[in-house]
C-alpha cells in the first residue's frame, strides 16, 4: 500500500470523512483539543472489531485456503461502516483512526504492541494534545482515550470493565494495558504497546503478517453494546455485562444473529463464514 494518498484518494477520502463525521453531528474542530479528540474516538468507536470484511477480501472463493493480501484504505474502512456496518481488525482500524485524526489537526503517531500470541501483532494510536498523550485504540475497543503515564499508571472505567495503561522501566518506552472485571476481580495483562512511532514500512509488514494469523481463518466480532460486550467466536456469542457472562451458540443462525446485534448484512456474514469455514477444512452443508 501506498500510504501517501493520491489526489484522487485524497478527495474520496475527504468525503468519506465529512459523511462519516457528519452521521455523529461533528466537523473538523478548530482547534483540535482534548476534548474534540474524546467526541471523535467516541464516534470511532461505533465501527466494530471484525474480519469478516478481511476474510471475504483476502480468500478467494474457488480455494479459500489460499489467502490474497489486500489492505483496507481508511476511505474503504468508512464506506463500509456507513454502508454496511462494517468495521475491521487492529490495523486497518489503527490506519484509519490514525489517518481520520490527522485529518482533522491532530498530532499523533501509530504505534505496535505485543500480545499473548507474539510481538508486534497488535496497534493502536497515541494522540498529543494540549501538553498530554493519549492512548487511542478502536481495534481492542477502549472505551475513551487513555492518557500516558510518564510513570504509575492511569485507568479509565468502562461500563463492564476497568482498563488499566501501567508504566514500565526501561528503553525503550513501553506501557502495558490490564482489565479488572466487575467488582475487582482477577486482573488480567492484555497487550504491551511500545511508545515509538512505527514507520509506514514496517507498519504495512506486520499489517501483512496478520493475513496468515490463525484468527484470520475463524469468524471473529467484538463490539461494545449499550451495558454489555458482544463476542463472537465461529458460531459462539458471548454476551459480558457487569453482572457477568452469558454464552449462546447460534451454530445454523450465524448470519441472522451478527445481523441483529452488529447490523451487518446476514448474507456477507454467511460468505465470510463459509470462506473461514472451507480454509480450515471444514465441510458447509449450507445455513439453515
Amino acid at each position: 500500500m501506498d500510504f501517501a494518498l493520491t489526489a484522487h484518494d485524497q478527495r474520496r477520502f475527504t468525503r468519506s470523512a465529512s459523511a462519516f463525521l457528519g452521521a455523529f453531528g461533528l466537523d473538523i474542530p478548530r482547534h483540535p483539543d482534548r476534548e474534540g479528540l474524546y467526541r471523535l474516538y467516541d464516534a470511532f468507536t461505533h465501527l466494530p472489531y471484525e474480519n469478516v470484511s478481511k476474510i471475504i477480501a483476502s480468500r478467494d472463493a474457488d480455494n479459500p485456503a489460499l489467502v490474497t493480501i489486500s489492505l483496507r484504505t481508511p476511505e474503504e474502512v468508512l464506506e463500509g461502516y456507513m454502508l454496511s456496518r462494517l468495521g475491521g481488525t487492529c490495523f486497518s482500524l489503527t490506519h484509519c483512526l490514525y489517518t481520520l485524526l490527522r485529518h482533522c489537526g491532530y498530532n499523533c503517531r501509530r504505534v505496535l504492541g505485543d500480545m499473548n500470541h507474539g510481538p508486534d501483532i497488535h496497534c493502536a494510536v497515541v494522540v498529543r494534545t494540549e501538553g498530554e498523550s493519549y492512548l487511542c485504540d478502536a481495534g481492542y475497543l477502549l472505551p475513551e482515550p487513555i492518557g500516558l503515564p510518564l510513570n504509575g499508571h492511569t485507568s479509565v472505567q468502562g461500563k463492564i470493565y476497568r482498563y488499566i495503561l501501567l508504566a514500565e522501566p526501561g528503553e525503550p518506552r513501553a506501557l502495558s494495558l490490564y482489565t479488572e472485571p466487575p467488582g475487582g476481580g482477577r486482573t488480567r495483562w492484555r497487550y504491551r504497546i511500545r511508545d515509538s512511532e512505527v514507520e509506514d514500512s514496517a507498519f504495512e509488514y506486520h499489517w501483512k503478517r496478520s493475513f496468515t494469523a490463525s484468527m484470520n481463518s475463524q469468524l471473529v466480532l467484538s463490539r461494545s453494546s449499550g451495558e454489555s460486550h458482544v463476542f463472537v467466536h465461529k458460531h459462539s456469542v458471548r454476551h459480558t455485562t457487569a453482572s457477568g457472562k452469558h454464552n449462546e451458540n447460534v451454530r445454523g443462525r450465524v448470519g441472522a444473529s451478527v445481523q441483529e446485534l452488529f447490523g451487518i448484512d446476514a448474507a456477507l456474514v454467511e460468505r465470510a463464514w463459509e470462506l473461514s469455514e472451507r480454509a480450515r477444512g471444514k465441510h458447509v452443508g449450507g445455513f439453515r
